[in-house]
C-alpha cells in the first residue's frame, strides 16, 4: 500500500522537493558560520538560486570519474563491502577479529574524520577541514549507493548508475559543505565586500567600508557585520536608499 502511494506522487514533485532541500542544506551551511537563523528570514525565492553553482560541482565530479576511470574502479561485487578485504570465515578467531577491524571502510572514515576535527585548529571554520571531509563522506556514500544491490538491478548501465549516484549521493553534501566554506572564507576576511548605507535622505554613507563587510542577502534583507565578526547587523532594503560595495 505504502509503495503504491510513491508510485502516485509525480515525478516532477519529487525532483522539486529534493532540490529545495539541498538549497536549504546551502543556506543552512552559509548562514550557520555567522549564528544567524535563515528560516525565520528566508522567502521560497531565496532557495533556488542556492543550489546551482553546488549542482556544477557535484556534477563536475561525475565528468571528472568517468574521464579518470573511477566510475568502474567503486564497483564491488563482493557480498561484504564494508571492508578493504574480503573477510575468509575459515580464518581463526583472532586473525579474523583483527583483520575484520583494520580493514573496516566504516572505522577509517571515522577515524579520518575524528582525527582531522582533533588536529585542525578551529575545525569548525577551517575550509580545509570541509573540503576534506565532504569528499571523504561524498565517495564513501557514493560507493555504498553504487553498490546496492537494490540499484544494480534497477539501473544495469553503471555510467547511469553513477550519474544519478553523484546527483543523490554528491549533491546535498556539495551544497552544505559549498555554504561552509564560502562563509569560512568571508568569516576570516579572505574574500570581503565591503558596505556602504545610503541613507533615505541621501546623505552620505551611514557606515565606515573599512570597518563593515557585506556577508550576503536573504529575501528583501542586508546582512552586514564588522571585519572583528562581533557585531551583525540585519537591514530591509527599504529602509535605505542602496547600498554602495567596494572591494579591496
Amino acid at each position: 500500500m505504502e509503495d503504491e502511494k510513491w508510485k502516485n506522487i509525480p515525478i516532477t514533485t519529487l525532483l522539486l522537493t529534493y532540490l529545495f532541500v539541498c538549497g536549504v542544506l546551502y543556506l543552512i551551511g552559509f548562514w550557520s558560520t555567522f549564528d544567524i537563523d535563515v528560516f525565520s528570514l528566508i522567502s521560497i525565492y531565496d532557495i533556488p538560486k542556492s543550489f546551482a553553482f553546488p549542482l556544477l560541482i557535484s556534477q563536475g565530479f561525475f565528468v571528472l570519474n568517468v574521464i579518470t576511470g573511477n566510475v568502474s574502479d567503486l564497483t564491488d561485487d563482493r557480498e561484504n563491502r564494508d571492508h578493504f578485504i574480503t573477510i575468509n570465515p575459515e580464518w581463526k578467531g583472532i586473525k579474523r577479529g583483527i583483520l575484520y577491524t583494520i580493514s573496516s571502510i566504516n572505522l577509517w572514515v571515522i577515524c579520518s574524520i575524528s582525527l582531522m576535527a582533533a588536529n585542525m585548529y578551529d575545525y569548525k571554520n577551517n575550509s580545509l577541514f570541509w573540503v576534506l571531509t565532504s569528499l571523504i563522506v561524498s565517495y564513501y556514500l557514493l560507493h555504498k549507493f553504487v553498490n546496492l544491490d537494490i540499484v544494480k538491478k534497477n539501473f544495469k548501465n553503471r555510467i547511469l548508475r553513477y550519474f544519478i549516484g553523484h546527483f543523490i549521493v554528491f549533491f546535498p553534501i556539495s551544497c552544505l559543505s559549498t555554504g561552509k566554506i564560502q562563509s569560512i572564507s568571508i568569516l576570516h576576511n579572505n574574500d570581503n565586500k565591503y558596505i556602504s548605507i545610503i541613507n533615505i535622505n541621501r546623505a552620505s554613507p551611514m557606515t565606515d567600508t573599512t570597518r563593515v563587510k557585506l556577508l550576503g542577502f536573504i529575501s528583501d534583507r542586508i546582512i552586514y557585520g564588522t571585519l572583528d565578526n562581533k557585531r551583525t547587523y540585519i537591514l530591509n532594503k527599504s529602509a535605505c536608499d542602496g547600498i554602495l560595495l567596494t572591494k579591496k
